[in-house]
């Protein structure tokens, strides 16, 4: 295997701000060299785009959601971005620029989904700040200044422990009798933290021993990390699941639970595109203005979540 071009540049750039060893830190300080990636790696908001901080509630729950406005919408579809960071790391400010250019590629309303993190909010508190903030979003579109959304029109979206939550909420969504959902776009996703417990497989911007600082965070109780809601590819069921874009990228450790989730929904008869993407390390979202594949890759992103949106085949299998 091969970086693709730009990417060992990339890896070299986040490995010089984020140590390989930066999740032995105290987590504040984790937490803010995380979020300093914008600067070292600076994005900006695509012209035209607007966004603004609202919460929602739902079930007795507040949560912390950010809407992006396109300058012209081009549906009906909203859709929902979990970040990445391992339920650890990350804020709405890590991800700003990524979802505003989420909501200018596709026309669509985006939202970006906040959650109170581990370890001060271990499973299930991520992920239940998230269904109220989906459920509680979709509950009061108007009130939002949202008019013209279908409410049966959301998309989820997510990278690495991002993605796990938005395979998990639409599990969450089929068996609460939830929101019904246009589809799941997926990006590196983690889906069995059991593989972590005691470290495991080293890979670029990866390491076995963040995996298992991030499972120790995540799932603190003995037995939590084989939960279905937590590790679906170990007891899960895959059945009713909305339609799927699946990445998993080719130099990433994670790779294989998006292969193995792809033939869950295959055997289940969900319509669900895969794509591995060559040369690439785990979830390279960051990469995309530095590295012309990445660039390709999140475009090839961005038209699988339109199309999932607009009701159409998301794509092509393949690379």
């Amino acid at each position: 295997m091969a970086y693709a071009d730009g990417i060992e540049n990339f890896v070299k750039t986040v490995d010089g701000a984020l140590p390989p060893d930066f999740y032995t830190y105290p987590v504040e300080r984790q937490r803010a060299l995380y979020d300093g990636l914008t600067e070292v790696l600076p994005i900006p908001v695509p012209e035209g785009v607007s966004h603004r901080d609202a919460s929602v509630t739902h079930g007795g729950r507040t949560a912390r959601i950010r809407i992006y406005e396109p300058a012209r919408r081009t549906g009906d579809a909203v859709l929902f971005y979990i970040r990445g960071g391992g339920f650890v790391i990350g804020s709405l400010h890590s991800h700003h620029s990524l979802v505003a250019e989420l909501a200018d590629r596709t026309g669509l309303v985006a939202i970006a989904l906040d959650f109170g993190m581990a370890p001060e909010n271990p499973h299930p508190g991520p992920l239940e700040d998230c269904y109220a903030g989906l459920c509680g979003t979709l509950a009061d579109l108007p009130a939002l200044g949202l008019d013209g959304i279908d409410p049966e029109g959301a998309v989820l979206c997510g990278e690495s422990s991002g993605a796990n939550m938005a395979v998990v909420l639409s599990m969450i969504a089929r068996d609460r009798g939830g929101p019904r959902l246009r589809g799941q776009a997926v990006i590196s996703p983690v889906l069995d933290f059991t593989r972590w417990r005691h470290g495991g497989e080293d890979a670029p911007l990866l390491s076995g021993g963040e995996m298992e600082f991030y499972t120790a965070c995540y799932c603190p109780e003995p037995g939590q990390a084989e939960l279905p809601y937590v590790s679906p590819l170990l007891t899960g069921t895959f059945h009713d699941l909305p339609p799927a874009y699946v990445v998993g990228c080719e130099m990433d450790s994670l790779r294989v639970d998006a292969e193995k989730y792809t033939a869950r929904l295959r055997q289940n008869g969900t319509p669900v595109t895969y794509v591995m993407e060559e040369g690439m390390v785990h979830a390279p979202v960051r990469a995309r203005r530095i590295s012309e594949p990445a660039g390709a890759f999140f475009a090839r992103y961005c038209d699988a979540v339109a199309a999932l949106a607009a009701g159409e085949a998301a794509g092509r299998d393949g690379r």
